[in-house]
């Protein structure tokens, strides 16, 4: 036996690679399929067609679909999904023949590979060879052997036994294996006596796709070798073999007593079902880099066995370049397989109960980066959470900073840190992180550095929870005049979004949202008090809206009372930003830097924008000057990510810009919202002697528009 090869488990290796394909309608077994690699499995197109209650000789692509897929040879693995992304229907192999081409579909399963799965490594189909073969359930009881007859065209000719179970419906798609566990082609169909045969022949013949066929289609179809798994027939073969050298000089530095290397190899393939020489022997380490990666959690699971035994830095900076050269490429991830899985089961906890949680944390452990979509949105949606974390993981270091010539801290760490902070299941993931950051020898100050940092970060949010009312306004071509269709929420005491029934479909009048709001923000259950912050989410080219004057003309309607003169009405951006880092980092330095004011003299739109693209700092502007100017310039501040803007709607030139002066413009920036506010209640009253209209965006990055998802107290009753 050669290392890191099939295992000598009589083909049991082979029924670990073997997956059930279920019917859609019915959920029993429509047939199998075999784990190609990853998250790749290989089947026929007729056991798809079956699965999705089409056809069997149907050629057409199946709709996009999911496939339900199960693996009940590994004890504890979950089902999964999978969708069709390689599609080789049935044709005949030359006009007139019998024999076929085709039938084959490469399916991409949904999530990370499981940790147990095992793809199975393939050769070529000769005849005299003795298989077996599983029925698609892959329970060890249905096993059916049979002898390769014939191989000689694109098909193979197999005879069964006639003792024991014969290869029948709901065979086809699984791997036939030889006694090492390697895997020889594909059972596609089973050859019913009846129908060549004479009543006098004792027939079990087996159709089968060789894997020398296989791979040929798969090829022709333009699947990615990595995906077909053409190169798992030799350990030493992987899409990243230029790395392979690279990564071998490291492991020398580790591994450099063949005693210890063998070890450790051991140890490898023992986790992964693989096969390790029993004379003694250790692998190269160019073969181990190789087999390290094949599995995209090779190199973290190395390093998980590795860590505890190193000592000195001379050691510790040779697992660091090992880990970070696969890193850096693309070919490794960060986390062990089973650092993933403890990681997983948390968040999975956690967004059951929250859906808002990982997305606050990552926003606030990370406001420049460009988040994956997953992230983007207020809730993490149901089924996108393996898609955020492993978006996480391969992120680089958070650029923070960390003691000289020590590994970076990585981003992934940082944002569970922050998730920590927020006070649910926070011991937990804490020692998680403990733990990750020894196995990558990061010192114990800079993760108590993001500790620290997730602490503050959590305080100042628990500080600026106040009571918020979010507002989504929507008008279209044949609404009246003054409506809007309108989507509205407010804040729980935990700050998460709970949306208010407006109470209609179409569209509302100014007076009926003004309302709606006012009902919406005087809700009390516990949220800290202070004057309500109302956002007003708008289209770009409805900013000019004057909604902080709108009133509910209520009962007390001889006292007019504007949204504006009660409540801190900002103005908020439907149309998503096209630079959101460059938000999030003008938010950040927002009180740093000095705000920047148009005013048409020494500061003149044209000029302006070319400063605000120098200035990545500048997160406030200030414009005066007629309406031309202004819109002008609104559009450059979204565009380039400014978050606070400020001008007046009322405003005919620059000459209008000491209007805006009793506002204090430039002062301090918190107190903005509350100076606007007490400005408007002057201006209502008394319009002639205040005649500036001020508008204020106020776009807060980690303050998202909340999903759609309807929400509901606990007992049921709308909120």
């Amino acid at each position: 036996m050669t290392w890191f090869g099939p295992s000598s488990d009589g083909g049991g290796h082979g029924r670990a690679a073997v997956v059930t394909v279920y019917k859609a309608a019915t959920g029993r077994t429509a047939g199998a399929a075999v784990q190609l690699s990853g998250r790749w499995v290989l089947t026929c197109a007729h056991v798809v067609n079956d699965a999705l209650g089409l056809p069997h000789e149907s050629v057409a692509p199946p709709p996009d679909t999911p496939v339900d897929l199960g693996f009940a040879a590994l004890p504890g693995a979950p089902r999964r999904q999978a969708r069709v992304r390689h599609w080789i229907p049935r044709r005949p192999a030359a006009p007139g023949a019998m024999a076929w081409l085709g039938d084959l579909a490469v399916l991409e399963v949904a999530g990370d590979p499981l940790p147990q799965a095992r793809p199975v490594v393939w050769r070529e189909m000769t005849a005299g060879q003795h298989l077996v073969a599983w029925y698609g359930s892959g329970q060890e009881f249905s096993y059916a052997k049979a002898e390769v007859g014939s191989c000689d065209g694109p098909l193979g000719y197999l005879d069964g036994d006639l003792a024991g179970a014969a290869i029948g419906p709901g065979y086809s798609g699984g791997p036939l294996c030889q006694p090492d566990g390697s895997a020889v082609g594909l059972v596609v169909a089973h050859l019913p006596a009846a129908a060549v045969f004479s009543p006098q022949d004792v027939v079990r013949r087996t159709i089968a796709i060789p894997w020398q066929t296989v791979r040929t289609e798969l090829a022709a179809a333009g699947v990615p070798g990595e995906v077909a798994g053409t190169g798992l027939a030799d350990p030493g073969a992987t899409p990243y073999a230029h790395l392979a050298a690279r990564m071998a000089q490291p492991l020398a530095a580790l591994l450099g007593d063949p005693v210890l290397r063998a070890d450790r190899a051991g140890q490898l393939a023992e986790r992964y079902g693989v096969g390790r020489p029993q004379d003694g022997s250790a692998p190269t380490c160019h073969d181990l880099a190789g087999f390290l990666l094949q599995h995209p959690r090779g190199t973290a699971d190395f390093a998980e066995i590795h860590a505890p035994t190193l000592n000195g830095r001379t050691q510790w900076a040779a697992l660091y370049e090992l880990v970070c050269l696969g890193h850096g490429e693309g070919a490794a991830l960060l986390l062990s397989t089973g650092e993933y899985d403890e990681l997983l089961a948390h968040l999975a906890e956690l967004t059951a109960a929250d859906g808002t949680l990982l997305p606050r944390a990552a926003r606030g452990a990370l406001p420049y980066a460009r988040l994956p979509a997953a992230l983007r949105t207020s809730r993490l949606a149901p089924g996108a959470l393996g898609e955020a974390a492993r978006a996480l993981e391969s992120f680089g270091g958070d650029s923070a900073h960390v003691p000289h010539d020590t590994p970076r801290v990585p981003a992934l760490l940082r944002v569970v840190e922050y998730l920590a902070a927020l006070g649910t299941d926070g011991a937990a993931l804490r020692a998680w992180t403990h733990r990750v950051a020894g196995r990558l020898g990061i010192p114990a100050a800079a993760l108590a550095e993001r500790r620290q940092d997730a602490a503050e970060w959590a305080a100042r949010q628990h500080e600026g929870r106040r009571r918020t009312v979010v507002v989504e306004l929507e008008r279209r071509d044949d609404d009246p005049g003054h409506h809007f269709r309108c989507a509205m929420w407010r804040t729980r005491p935990d700050g998460t979004p709970a949306q208010v029934e407006t109470g209609a479909e179409g569209p509302l009048s100014s007076a009926a949202i003004a309302r709606l709001i006012r009902d919406a923000a005087e809700v009390t259950d516990g949220t800290p008090g202070g004057t309500v912050l109302v956002e007003i989410w708008l289209d770009d080219a409805q900013l000019q809206l004057p909604v902080d004057e709108w009133d509910d003309g209520g009962p007390d309607a001889d006292l007019p009372a504007p949204l504006g003169e009660e409540y801190h009405v900002v103005l908020r951006c439907r149309t998503p930003r096209r630079n959101s880092s460059a938000l999030a980092q003008r938010w950040a330095a927002r009180t740093l830097a000095e705000p920047l004011v148009v005013d048409g003299s020494s500061t003149d739109p044209k000029s302006a924008i070319v400063r605000l693209k120098k200035e990545r700092a500048c997160g406030r502007v200030v414009i005066h000057g007629p309406r031309a100017h202004r819109d002008t310039m609104l559009r450059a501040c979204l565009v380039l990510g400014v978050p606070v803007v400020l001008w007046d709607r009322n405003a005919s030139g620059y000459d209008h810009a000491p209007r805006l002066d009793p506002v204090g413009p430039t002062g301090p920036l918190d107190g903005l919202p509350e100076r606007v506010r007490r400005f408007r209640v002057d201006t209502y009253a008394d319009p002639a002697t205040y005649p500036a209209r001020p508008a204020l965006v106020w776009e807060d990055p980690g303050r998202p528009l909340p999903d759609g998802l309807w929400l509901a107290d606990p007992e049921g009753t709308e909120v």
